[in-house]
């Protein structure tokens, strides 16, 4: 899955460069500007992976763009165009571009600014000329843009994946706790979700950037919960793995356990297993007491290990509520 969202990310990309960058110098020439292929190349630089960044560069580049015919049209006016009035202007222009933070127009500035430098005279068609240049490249690579390969339904593929890999952490975990066996694939299994969970963050990055009317997050949140949640099983994990006997409460924890892991899916909120939960919490304070100090230092690994997987399903509920007016919902 990691390597066929990288294929289906280059693959978007490299299409994207290589039209835009043809449509832009193409256009160029057609309408008769000098230097018609520095609009392919300020296309090559403003092809983005998602909308967002698409705008915000596109943004910047305009601005800096701006700054550097000006500022070129100006300096070659007065003192002559010549190598040491370039490198003046890049004196004044590069910490122009740092200020302002528009860095990211700054080798597009100074192309279009060696155009004038070579310029035998030097007038205002030259602005003309650099400003469509400019505002050919951009727009042609901004229409590119606004395709962006769909990830959707690979995170919808990633999520299903992650919600079983967490039903099989806590069925064995609920196995774990009767037998005082491990399974031997453990370690992989939490090696395998916890990759899985770094590629779908990325996935989910992606998506929200080309999302430029959500206000809410949906999908880096969604993340970010079962991030939350991970690092509570492996709390819990390491609670009751020092748990060496069975006891009452043992079963019964189990028994919860395994329910937790069955009830995750899509459309759960868990407010009815925190409730079985707190009930759980009653019945232990009305048990009988331990009989040594092995038994009160289980039951006191057990009850942190239902402490944590009550923050498991509290997580739950919270980003449940968090997206409960949203059209999308999970689990």
């Amino acid at each position: 899955m990691i390597k066929n969202f990288q294929i289906k990310t280059v693959q978007s990309k490299t299409f994207k460069i290589a039209l835009s960058a043809t449509i832009a110098i193409t256009l160029s020439n057609y309408i008769g500007l000098e230097f018609g292929v520095t609009s392919g190349i300020i296309a090559i630089l403003s092809i983005q992976d998602t909308k967002k960044e698409a705008l915000l560069v596109a943004g910047k580049r305009i601005i800096s763009s701006t700054v550097a015919i000006l500022l070129s049209f100006t300096l070659y006016t007065l003192l002559g165009n010549n190598p040491m009035i370039f490198g003046l202007f890049l004196l004044i222009f590069i910490p122009l571009t740092n200020i302002s933070k528009t860095a990211e127009g700054m080798v597009i500035g100074a192309v279009l600014s060696t155009h004038l430098l070579t310029s035998t005279n030097i007038n205002i068609l030259w602005i003309i000329n650099e400003a469509k240049l400019t505002i050919i490249g951009i727009g042609v690579a901004m229409i590119f843009n606004l395709y962006t390969a769909s990830l959707e339904e690979d995170f919808e593929k990633n999520k299903a994946k992650i919600e079983e890999q967490y039903r099989l952490i806590l069925s064995d975990m609920a196995a774990s706790l009767v037998t005082q066996a491990v399974p031997i694939y453990e370690q992989n299994v939490l090696l395998t979700v916890e990759k899985l969970i770094v590629n779908t963050k990325l996935m989910a990055q992606r998506i929200n950037n080309n999302n430029l009317f959500k206000s809410k997050d949906y999908y880096g949140s969604y993340i970010d919960m079962r991030i939350l949640q991970l690092d509570a099983i492996k709390r819990m994990k390491r609670h009751f793995s020092r748990v060496y006997m069975t006891y009452e409460q043992t079963t019964i924890l189990a028994e919860f356990t395994n329910d937790v892991a069955v009830n995750i899916h899509e459309d759960n909120d868990c407010i009815d297993l925190i409730n079985k939960l707190e009930l759980l919490r009653k019945n232990y304070g009305t048990m009988e007491l331990p009989k040594d100090r092995n038994e009160f230092e289980a039951r006191a690994l057990l009850f942190q290990f239902l402490n944590d997987l009550g923050d498991f399903l509290i997580i739950k509920k919270e980003f449940k509520e968090l997206f409960s007016n949203e059209e999308l919902t999970t689990s």
